[in-house]
C-alpha cells in the first residue's frame, strides 16, 4: 500500500511540474499563429491594393534591370560549378556575333570536357580542340576563337545540327553510332529545360 500511494504522489507531483509549462507554451503558439494570421492577411490586402505589373515595374517597384534574354542565366545555370560558368554572358554574345546557336559552345564544351572540368585549365580548351592539344591566352580568347572557328568551319559550310557538326567534329563518332551527336542534341534540350 506504501509504494501505491507513493507512486500515485509522483504522478501527481509530475503532472503539476510538466503541466503549467505545457499550457503555457500551447497559447503562446496558439496567440503567435493568431498574429501571424492577421498580418498574413494585412499584407495580402496590401498586395491586393499595389498596381499591376507592367514593364519594369513589378507591383509598384522599379527594378533595377530588366531581363529581355534569359539565354545568359541558362547557360550559367548549364555551366553550373564549372570554370565557363562565370563566361554565360560572353558565350551568348560570341554565338550572336557569329550567328551560331547559343547552346552550341557550352553544349560541346561539356562533351568534351565536362566544361573545363576534365582538362588541364591553363590550356583553355574545353572543346577538345586540335584533339585536345590546342591552348589558348585566356577563356575569354578560346571562347571567341571557338564561336569563329565553328562559324567559318562549320555554319558557313552548311553544316548546321549537331549530326552534320560531327562529320567533321568528332568523325570516329560516325562509326560508333552517333553518341557525340546525340550527346550534345541532349545538352541542348537540357538548356531548354532550364
Amino acid at each position: 500500500m506504501y509504494w501505491y500511494m507513493l507512486k500515485k504522489l509522483a504522478l501527481v507531483s509530475l503532472w503539476f511540474l510538466i503541466t503549467p509549462p505545457l499550457v503555457l507554451i500551447l497559447g503562446l503558439s496558439l496567440s503567435h499563429n493568431k498574429n501571424s494570421s492577421d498580418s498574413f492577411t494585412d499584407i495580402s490586402a496590401s498586395i491586393d491594393n499595389l498596381p499591376p505589373a507592367n514593364g519594369n515595374n513589378i507591383n509598384g517597384q522599379v527594378l533595377s534591370e530588366q531581363i529581355n534574354d534569359l539565354r545568359p542565366y541558362l547557360v550559367s545555370k548549364f555551366l553550373k560549378n564549372t570554370p565557363l560558368e562565370s563566361y554565360a554572358d560572353l558565350i551568348v554574345k560570341a554565338s550572336d556575333d557569329y550567328g551560331i546557336d547559343y547552346r552550341l559552345i557550352p553544349a560541346i564544351a561539356m562533351k568534351e570536357s565536362q566544361g573545363g572540368l576534365a582538362i588541364d585549365q591553363s590550356t583553355h580548351n574545353a572543346w577538345g580542340f586540335n584533339n585536345g592539344k590546342a591552348t589558348f591566352a585566356s577563356w575569354e580568347f578560346a571562347i571567341v576563337k571557338v564561336a569563329q572557328t565553328l562559324k567559318s568551319g562549320y555554319i558557313d559550310k552548311g553544316l548546321t545540327t549537331p549530326e552534320a557538326i560531327m562529320a567533321v567534329y568528332a568523325p570516329p563518332q560516325l562509326l560508333t553510332g552517333g553518341k557525340w551527336a546525340r550527346d550534345i542534341n541532349f545538352f541542348f534540350s537540357k538548356m531548354e529545360s532550364l
